[in-house]
């Protein structure tokens, strides 16, 4: 009869039961996340685990090891020669994929070299289009893609010439160009561009060529720089037209003269990105038919992808002076 509420079914024993039942779930719910934290944790270090990177650091060094981890500050890598090396990412300027058991190196590649040098750049002998007067060291190159204008692989003949192959929507050709050391921060080149149409050079619709010989003088350094440029595009372009009355076809060639001046600057304006704007004046229009083109636009590296990516805004000032704008989109791929 003295039975109290405490140990009445139901009452103490109940109640300890519930709170034991509320600390079990919650303590579950703990284990449940923390167990999901370091699966996901070691799902991302097995990722990393399979890439092997090479990394060029800002003294020129190249270290090669399988990428353990990047918290965005560091990088560990597990190397072949050195062990474990944690490395922070504000002394890496590259750091690309290479072949499992590659080991690093003291010497630095072209590209690299041209990285950490702050008197070298990535891209110096053109502007958007235009040629500057700086040269390609001998065995340096680039590939470059427009929209507008096609593709261009130039490559270093030795320390002041360079020799290409060139392909447009109007055809395909050759481009070479020879530098002169002024002095300390001026530099002359010559040199010129020529290009067979798709078409043929004679005959056919549309046949024709185009050879451009150019002159230019760049003040300044590779990262920062002036041209002013003279050209003259010559050539010429045939058309045929059909007389259904006559039964004839008639083929015309029409000689293509067109003296152009061009004025061009670029600007470091930021570890990997410069500021480029390039213009025309055109005393004869022949394929762009306006008299002025203007443009401003950047050149910025993409680590990730190893090219340079080109955007700019062109201004075509027509000859009543009205302007229409057109945009600008290119990459280089130098090496």
């Amino acid at each position: 009869m003295d039975i109290s509420k405490d140990e009445a079914p139901g009452g103490h024993f109940a109640g300890v039961l519930t709170l034991g039942g509320m600390n079990t779930l919650h303590k579950l719910k703990i284990w449940l996340v923390a167990c999901l934290c370091m699966w996901t944790c070691t799902l991302m270090a097995q990722t990393d685990s399979t890439r092997y990177v090479c990394i060029t650091l800002q003294s020129g060094i190249m270290r090669c090891g399988t990428l353990t981890m990047d918290d965005g500050r560091e990088v560990t890598l597990a190397t072949p020669d050195m062990g474990k090396l944690i490395v922070p990412k504000a002394d890496i300027v590259r750091m690309v994929d290479a072949e499992p058991g590659k080991r690093g190196t003291t010497v630095m590649d072209p590209l690299s070299e041209r990285m950490v040098d702050d008197s070298r750049s990535l891209q110096a002998t053109r502007y958007f289009f235009a040629p500057s007067a700086h040269s390609l060291k001998e065995g340096e190159g680039y590939g470059s893609f427009s929209l507008l204008t096609g593709g261009n692989v130039s490559y270093g003949l030795d320390e002041n010439t360079i020799g290409g192959l060139s392909a447009s929507w109007l055809g395909y050709g050759l481009n070479v160009k020879h530098s002169v050391n002024i002095n300390e921060k001026t530099r002359f080149s010559f040199g010129a561009l020529g290009q067979l149409n798709w078409s043929g050079i004679s005959g056919n619709d549309g046949a024709g060529y185009v050879f451009f010989p150019f002159v230019n003088v760049t003040s300044g350094d590779e990262n920062n720089h002036v041209t002013l440029g003279f050209g003259r595009l010559g050539g010429q372009r045939v058309s045929r037209s059909f007389d259904p009355f006559l039964g004839e076809t008639e083929i015309t060639t029409n000689p293509v003269k067109s003296p152009m001046i061009n004025l061009s600057g670029c600007a470091k304006v930021g570890r990997r990105a410069w500021l480029i704007s390039e213009n025309y004046i055109f005393f004869q229009p022949e394929f762009f038919p306006v008299e002025r083109v203007f443009s401003v636009g950047i050149r910025v590296w993409n680590e990730r992808k190893q090219r340079l990516n080109e955007l700019a805004v062109l201004g075509l000032v027509e000859e009543d002076g009205s302007v229409r704008g057109l945009p600008w989109l290119s990459w280089t791929w130098p090496f």
